[in-house]
């Protein structure tokens, strides 16, 4: 029974997202305007039809899953490692504007070493499936436009790691040795990941036997090209 109705749920919110996206679209707008105009309009600040929080929080993370998945299919590694150091020094100066920004507000409005790092990281970091999403609507994503920006947005989600544990230790009140070895790990790991995904070829475990059951057919199609055996 319960069961039953999270389906129901489900529908009923996926259904209000297509018709509200749908909409948008019709007035040429991003669909993602729609989405977040659905959420709105079923949530308790308007009918208040969805009042499981948590069903709601587990398909949202599936969205994100989603999302997340699409960013991958359209990341070209190769085309990263040609434009890495413009997308990287782009990051760069994004984090030192915001920073420089921040603790010159900080001095007007009081905020605390800790908070106006945070602020800072906060809005020098953009949000990568939604500008891919737009950059997609809009015809710009295959471009060298394009391109160059969703290498920036994936630096900044390179960057984002490093940037937790230096909030996270700043938030304990200490950056010491320890918390740079950390950052400095994390970036080496990143640096290592992506020259991984750069070969040619990636040899995914087992992948020899799902390529080779039919039963197994069906994730055989999810698997790209480039990483088959």
């Amino acid at each position: 029974m319960d069961a039953h109705v999270n389906l129901t749920g489900m529908a009923v919110v996926g259904l209000s997202a297509l018709l509200c996206g749908m909409l948008m679209a019709r007035l040429r707008q991003p669909a993602l305007v729609g989405y977040i105009i659905a959420g709105v309009l079923l949530g308790p600040s308007a009918f208040g039809v969805v009042e499981d929080r948590d069903q709601i929080g587990g398909l949202a993370e599936l969205g994100v899953l989603l999302l997340l998945f699409l960013i991958g299919t359209e990341l070209s590694v190769r085309f990263f490692m040609v434009t890495w150091k413009m997308a990287l020094g782009a990051v760069a100066l994004q984090v030192a504007g915001s920073l420089g920004a921040i603790f010159l507000c900080s001095v007007f409005l009081g905020f605390t070493a800790a908070e106006s790092v945070l602020l800072g990281f906060v809005i020098a970091l953009s949000s990568t499936a939604v500008a891919i999403k737009i950059l997609e609507e809009i015809g710009q994503l295959r471009t060298r436009t394009g391109r160059i920006a969703v290498a920036i947005l994936i630096g900044q989600d390179l960057a984002f790691l490093p940037m937790l544990l230096i909030v996270e230790n700043i938030g304990g009140g200490t950056l010491g040795f320890w918390a740079l070895v950390q950052i400095i790990g994390s970036v080496l790991v990143l640096v290592l990941l992506v020259r991984k995904l750069n070969q040619r070829r990636v040899n995914l475990p087992f992948a020899r036997i799902v390529m080779g059951n039919i039963d197994l057919s069906p994730l055989k199609e999810a698997v790209p090209q480039s990483l088959r055996t």
